[in-house]
This record gives C-alpha cells, sequence and structure tokens, in this order.
C-alpha cells in the first residue's frame, strides 16, 4: 500500500532524476574528503587520475601544480593532458620553464582550435602562473602565453549540409548530446554553452519565436525566430545532458561531418598560413554560430537583424567576423548599371553623327 502511495507521487521524471543521480554515484570514483557535489565537480579530472593523491595529504595536493589548476579549472583536462604529454609525467610547478610554455603554445596553436580558444587556454594557464610566480622557472610566461590577435578564416555549413547532419544516424549518446547541441547553434545562433541550457520550453508557439538569456550577457533577451523548416523543436525537446569538453566535442563533430560527407576542398587562411583539406577538417563547436549568421546573410538578412538575433545589438562590427562569405549583388544593383533606354538613343545619335 504504501509502496502504491510513493509511486503515484512520483512522476516518469523524478525516476529519471533519481536513475540519473544512482547511475552516476554507481559509476563514479569516489574521493573521500570530497562532498558528493565536489565529486560531481571534479569528475573529469578523478577519471583521469589527477586526484589519485589527493587522500594522502589534501592540503599538500592543493599546493601542486595540479591542484591549483584543476580547482580554478576544474573542466580543463585537457590543458593539463598537453602539459603532461609535452614533459612525459604529471606537470609539477618545477617542470614550467621557457621550453614547455613554447611547446604548450605551439600545441594549442597545432591543435585545429580557433585562435580564440587557443588564447583562453593560454590565458587560464597564465592567471595561474601568476598567482604563483615564485614556483615557476619561467621568466617570461606573461609574454609568451599572451597570443596575438590574427584574423583567421573560418567555414560555414550550408542549410544542405545542415540538412545531412540533422538526417545523420547517431551512435550512441555522445553522437546524440554533440548534434543535438550542434544543429540548436546552427539554427539559432546560439553560443555551445547556451545551446546546451535550451528546451522546448523557451519557444512561444504564439509568436513562433524562441527566446532565452546568454549566459555571457546575461543582462539582454535574446529573440529568434523558430526554424520549422529544419526541425528545431524536435531537437529543443531532447534534454539528455552530459559533460563534455570542446576537444571531444569538435574531435566527434569533425567525425560525423565526414561521414555526412561534407568535404568540399577548402583553402584557408589559418594562422598566417594557407592551409588546405576537406572542409570537415574546419568544423568547430563554433562553427554552428558562423553558419547561422552567414546563411541568414546569404539569403538578404541585414546585418543589423542577424547582430539582434546573435545578442549583439547594434554591434555589427562583431557579427561581421561571423560571416564567411560573399553574397551577390542583388538584381537591383546589377540592374543599375544596364543600358537605359535614353543612354541608347544618345550613343545611336552620336554614332550617326
Amino acid at each position: 500500500m504504501l509502496q502504491n502511495t510513493l509511486c503515484s507521487n512520483f512522476s516518469t521524471e523524478n525516476y529519471c532524476i533519481i536513475g540519473n543521480i544512482i547511475k552516476f554515484a554507481t559509476d563514479m570514483r569516489e574521493i573521500k574528503g570530497l562532498s558528493f557535489e565536489m565529486n560531481k565537480k571534479y569528475k573529469a579530472a578523478i577519471d583521469a587520475g589527477y586526484f589519485d593523491s589527493y587522500e594522502d595529504s589534501p592540503q599538500e595536493w592543493r599546493h601542486t601544480f595540479i591542484g591549483r589548476f584543476l580547482y580554478k579549472w576544474p573542466h580543463r583536462t585537457s590543458t593539463v593532458k598537453r602539459l603532461e604529454g609535452i614533459i612525459g609525467h604529471l606537470p609539477t610547478w618545477d617542470d614550467l620553464t621557457d621550453d614547455v610554455i613554447d611547446d604548450f603554445v605551439m600545441a594549442c596553436e597545432e591543435s585545429g582550435m580557433t585562435m580564440s580558444s587557443a588564447k583562453t587556454y593560454c590565458s587560464e594557464l597564465k592567471g595561474i602562473l601568476n598567482a604563483n610566480k615564485r614556483k615557476v622557472p619561467s621568466q617570461d610566461f606573461n609574454d609568451k602565453l599572451t597570443l596575438q590577435s590574427e584574423k583567421s578564416q573560418h567555414v560555414y555549413l550550408t542549410r544542405e549540409e545542415i540538412s545531412r547532419l540533422i538526417r545523420y544516424q547517431v551512435i550512441g549518446d555522445i553522437e546524440r548530446f554533440i548534434r543535438r547541441n550542434f544543429i540548436v547553434e546552427c539554427l539559432t545562433g546560439a553560443r555551445l554553452c547556451d545551446a546546451v541550457r535550451m528546451t522546448i520550453n523557451n519557444c512561444d508557439r504564439e509568436t513562433g519565436t524562441l527566446s532565452y538569456v546568454p549566459d555571457k550577457t546575461p543582462n539582454i533577451i535574446v529573440t529568434v525566430p523558430v526554424d520549422e523548416g529544419m526541425c528545431l523543436r524536435n531537437f529543443l525537446a531532447d534534454k539528455y545532458r552530459r559533460e563534455c569538453c570542446v576537444d571531444v566535442f569538435n574531435d566527434i563533430l569533425r567525425r560525423m561531418c565526414k561521414a555526412c560527407r561534407i568535404d568540399e576542398v577548402k583553402t584557408l587562411k589559418r594562422k598566417g598560413k594557407l592551409v588546405t583539406g576537406p572542409k570537415w577538417q574546419f568544423v568547430s563547436s563554433h562553427t554552428g554560430r558562423r553558419s547561422f549568421a552567414t546563411n541568414l546573410y546569404l539569403a538578404g538578412v541585414s546585418i543589423e537583424d542577424i547582430a539582434l538575433m546573435m545578442g549583439h545589438g547594434k554591434n555589427i562590427d562583431t557579427t561581421k567576423n561571423y560571416i564567411c562569405a560573399e553574397r551577390m549583388l542583388s538584381r537591383d544593383v546589377m540592374s543599375y548599371f544596364q543600358p537605359k533606354d535614353y543612354i541608347d538613343s544618345y550613343a545611336e545619335d552620336n554614332i550617326a553623327c
């Protein structure tokens, strides 16, 4: 009787939440001395083995480079992995020499990530080193980790290529998660961090629009039309979520684009050099936002309207950086340069003379 009463008070959603918590607790490598929430927060680092020595001396561990870095940036295990690959063992303060910093910067630049992402990774590391200057052998890490902005060319996906991804048969939950959020980016212009949080509840059926508050600019509300032709509502209705670092997201996204034959050969200027390869090699999580802006621009939508739909307000210069193609001159412009009757008659009169 009691069991039936409890069952009647729990919805299917409640059971799903409880099931996810139980599954998470079962799969998680728990570190004693950390709360459940802390274990959850540092799950990626714990799984990678970076907390293995934590229980021996928590206070001492927190003063190591790995401890300082991961407590500040718990989801940036990729930074520690890059340093570990360069050094050959878990990085310590003594390992952070000028040569290691140079190799780290080069590894970021050659990884295929965007310049803005490379700058973010370097900036995060620089912040940790600045707070612990006396422990770091490198004297020039500030200059070395300050990357100069260099405008690179990027690709976008056409509407037809986006439709290929929509029709793609995903393999496993990780592909499902990545495809869902990338498509939401392509169809709304939202950043990845905002696409992950979006649900069907962001849509207003009466107005046919979708509204959300951007994570990076919480003082504004962005509104875009719901892309009915590309089944946006179906993707928003999918609530599946999981943890996924940007590097893994990009690698799997490129694999799916390759499977969808998004392989048109492109020659782009990247980091000051010309690089040639199939389009899928240049795709990243930010390509969705660029695709949204570029496709609207090619369809004749004004820069001002695109800026509003991307949350840039009146800052159209920022919006221009997301447009990856040039549109053809309109018929009105072309007709301006066509021969006119009065010019033709003038030419005939002069020829006759």
